[in-house]
């Protein structure tokens, strides 16, 4: 198989593996539904796909990455899924009430759209990095590809607007939201690469450890703040600190330290998470969990070797 072919292929499954089955929301049980997999690949990988195109043709740069994977968190959640507006998601649990502003979910719509910038979009494009390193620089689609990937993902879109939530959005806040995406996607265009210099104060030395500090600062600020007093401008605000700060250290790091900072930033899903969710009876977690760390752990090493 041709290596462009192999590694959008590669691409376009990662990006619903870690998205939506090593998170829970599909478990693997479900993924292996061929109406739920084709759906969730035309989706997930549909935007992962286009999103990689986007940011190596404009120019790659981490930051870049991060504002169009929180372009395609607005997206999925905001625009297509509506849970940013939908006080009665089945997901929301205490955030339907905590954080919930002028119509909007607004702490969960931060958490959901960090999510799915680091874990739907940015961490699979990081690995396919590293695995097709020769190919990093280029587009993997040509024009039929990103044609028949652009309908694969607006079909996505479309049916699960219409059909997975029927919830009436409020047409001012969906409004803002539609608006926020496309200056998003916009001023990554224009976007200048270099990672601001409060943000870029430090060379991270243990990226691994840091990779997992910032991913159980998430948890803290999205799973446990909400269940206390605090204010909800505080994960509000911390969230997106941390997140412009997390890419402002990929763009000094060499590969072997960002394939360390995903496997840290993995690490507390995999080996902590999805053991809880199997306690929780969703059958196969740990073992996609435990499995995926050895994986990458295993490929880390061998990489690390032989540099």
């Amino acid at each position: 198989m041709d290596r462009k072919i192999k590694s959008a292929l590669t691409l376009s499954l990662l990006s619903p593996f870690f998205g939506e089955v090593m998170s829970g929301s599909t478990p693997p049980l479900e993924i292996i539904n061929p109406f739920s997999f084709l759906f969730l690949w035309a989706f997930y990988g549909g935007g992962v796909l286009l999103v990689r195109e986007l940011w190596v043709r404009w120019g790659r740069g981490y930051l870049r990455l991060m504002l169009l994977g929180l372009s395609y968190g607005i997206i999925e959640e905001g625009l297509a899924v509506k849970s940013f507006f939908d006080p009665q998601w089945a997901d929301l649990g205490v955030l339907a009430t905590y954080g919930r502003v002028f119509g909007v979910n607004l702490v969960w719509a931060v958490w959901l759209s960090i999510f799915h910038a680091i874990f739907s979009i940015s961490v699979p494009i990081l690995l396919i990095d590293i695995f097709y390193s020769e190919l990093k620089e280029m587009p993997l689609l040509g024009k039929k590809g990103l044609k028949i990937t652009l309908v694969a993902f607006i079909s996505a879109l479309l049916i699960t607007f219409f059909l997975l939530n029927r919830y009436p959005p409020p047409p001012v806040q969906y409004s803002i939201a539609f608006l926020i995406t496309v200056l998003l996607v916009l001023k990554t265009k224009t976007l200048r690469t270099a990672p601001p210099k409060l943000m870029s104060a430090f060379t991270l030395k243990h990226p691994m450890s840091y990779g997992t500090l910032f991913t159980l600062s998430l948890f803290i600020l999205y799973m446990f703040i909400p269940n206390t007093s605090v204010p909800f401008v505080i994960p509000v605000t911390l969230g997106p600190l941390f997140t412009v700060h997390l890419y402002s250290q990929m763009e000094k790091l060499p590969a072997l330290g960002r394939f360390a900072l995903v496997i840290g930033i993995l690490s507390p899903f995999l080996l902590f998470y999805d053991m809880i969710l199997e306690l929780n009876n969703i059958f196969g977690m740990s073992a996609v969990g435990v499995g995926t760390f050895i994986v990458l752990l295993w490929k880390y090493r061998r990489m690390k070797s032989l540099s």
